[in-house]
């Protein structure tokens, strides 16, 4: 049996840590109505830092639990719906790794790797999200405010806030490879 990682273990713990605090401060603080702008991006970030920081399992690990955290905090979202942004958010991180993994065969591909693999798994999550909310949506019976929210934060804003959760990951990511922190290349 294969010894944990302290290191890896403690890198997906902080993350996940970092992941609620943004996630209750997205909903304890009065950022409006548009607070997904905000807090999306912040997520997602997480998400990718915890990946490049802890491997595909810490990254794993920070997208299942996560949509936990937002119920925790107080998010409006019908726990029947976790699984979906679950999944989601495990087709950004999967998407991620594997294309930062395949960026390391090809010696051309210095950091064309984590870009791809942002953007691809930022489209492949909108597109599992917006079909996921449409049928469930479809199956379950929500009041139309809800309805309406749902509707909206699971479309076109998952794409645009895994983009730019992508870019503020880039950042970060790039800041702990320069302190030998963690190793991408």
């Amino acid at each position: 049996m294969k010894k944990p990682n302290t290191k890896l273990i403690t890198r997906t713990a902080i993350m996940l840590a970092l992941t609620i605090v943004f996630q209750a401060l997205g909903r304890y603080t009065n950022l409006g109505p548009n607070s997904n702008f905000v807090v999306g991006p912040l997520v997602n970030a997480c998400l990718l830092i915890a990946t490049a920081a802890a491997g595909l399992w810490g990254g794993a690990i920070v997208s299942i639990v996560s949509p936990f955290g937002a119920i925790i905090t107080g998010a409006a979202l019908p726990i029947p719906f976790l699984p979906f942004v679950a999944l989601g958010n495990l087709l950004l991180v999967v998407t991620f790794y594997y294309a930062v993994k395949s960026s390391k065969l090809k010696p051309y591909f210095k950091n064309e790797g984590k870009y791809i693999g942002i953007l691809a798994g930022a489209i492949l999550k909108f597109l599992f999200l917006y079909a996921s909310v449409a049928t469930f949506l479809s199956f379950y019976n929500v009041p139309s405010k809800l309805y309406n929210v749902m509707y909206f934060t699971f479309s076109w804003p998952q794409l645009v806030t895994a983009i730019v959760g992508g870019a503020i990951a880039l950042v970060v990511i790039k800041a702990l490879e320069r302190n030998k922190i963690v190793k991408t290349e």
